[in-house]
């Protein structure tokens, strides 16, 4: 994988996590729906039925949101490497050019109006910038995809 590529991956992995926690909260949302359902005294239903689906639905719920964690902790940690790589760059205009668009998400327009230069030369920093840790990072961006 290239560098370019693995730069551009951080939107994916913003998008996946963002998934993740909103399936989060829906098995929260769920459970907090199923145990205010079946909370209520019913006589007349035998005695253990509500509270073993439940209790077996909270089980499967928590189990789902412990694996949801650990991927959240990985993508995280994988978010983070990333980012070390545009601090990689030693000039700053560069360096914030590459955390722009590529953490930030932000436009070539954007950038340039922050940085006040066009998005023509914002757009010249970036390749000089990707070539720059093309030849810092060669080949090791194989080991963090």
């Amino acid at each position: 994988m290239d560098v370019k590529k693995l730069l551009a991956s951080h939107r994916e992995i913003d998008d996946r996590i963002n998934l993740y926690l909103e399936e989060i909260a829906q098995l929260r949302a769920l459970s907090e729906k199923c145990t205010a359902r079946i909370s209520g005294n019913d006589i007349s239903r035998p005695k253990g039925t509500y509270s073993d689906k439940v209790g077996k639905n909270a089980a499967k719920i928590a189990d789902l949101e412990i694996r949801i964690d650990k991927e959240i902790d990985r993508l995280v940690d994988l978010k983070e490497q990333i980012m070390g790589i545009a601090a990689l760059l030693k000039d700053n205009t560069s360096r914030a050019v590459i955390e722009r668009r590529y953490i930030l998400h932000e436009t070539w327009e954007q950038i340039a109006d922050k940085l006040g230069y066009t998005s023509r030369h914002i757009t010249r920093l970036h390749n000089a910038a990707i070539s720059d840790l093309e030849e810092i990072y060669g080949d090791k961006t194989e080991k963090i995809a």
